[in-house]
């Protein structure tokens, strides 16, 4: 038995491997022949601004990978949280179901008060202002919960790293 979840394992590692460079590459195609093809093109009511012809192109890529990360995600919590109840909680002394769900439960947090408290201020875009408040929460939120995700992350890297130290001090 171990050894078919051993090959499922693999499979599974080398079909994300695969996804991975079939992202990439296309990300790499589009992108080149964004720059490469027609970009200098000058925007017809202001020419000071140029409107490059694969415009199109790349934002429907970008929003395809949005969806697809956005669905892939979905996928992955829920599936997440239904493992979560089926153990018993604890996987090699390491408490599996807790972590999930503080994991999942500080990013929704985070999320949620880093729109309530993102800012409103209207913005000069293209020369104009720009100031519908939800997309300008909407920005704000997805820029600082990164960041604080960040910093969250090489925190708990950190703390991970201090183990041993924190062992020899706790004996």
């Amino acid at each position: 038995m171990k050894k078919i979840k051993g090959i499922a394992k693999m499979d599974e590692e080398r079909i994300s491997q695969r996804i991975l460079y079939v992202i990439v590459a296309l990300s790499v195609i589009v992108f080149l022949a964004f720059y490469l093809i027609g970009y200098d093109m000058p925007f017809t009511d202001n020419t000071a601004f140029n409107a490059p012809m694969l415009t199109d192109v790349l934002l429907g890529f970008m929003w395809g990978l949005l969806a697809l990360t956005t669905l892939a995600s979905v996928f992955a919590v829920v599936r997440g949280i239904q493992r979560a109840n089926r153990s018993e909680g604890v996987t090699n002394g390491i408490p599996a179901r807790k972590i999930t769900y503080t994991t999942y439960g500080v990013t929704a947090l985070i999320l949620i008060l880093t729109f309530i408290f993102g800012s409103t201020q209207a913005m000069i875009v293209n020369g104009q202002n720009f100031t519908d408040s939800f997309w300008l929460r909407m920005t704000d939120m997805f820029v600082n919960s990164s960041l604080l995700l960040l910093v969250l992350a090489a925190g708990v890297v950190v703390f991970g790293a201090t183990r041993y130290y924190r062992k020899e001090r706790m004996k």
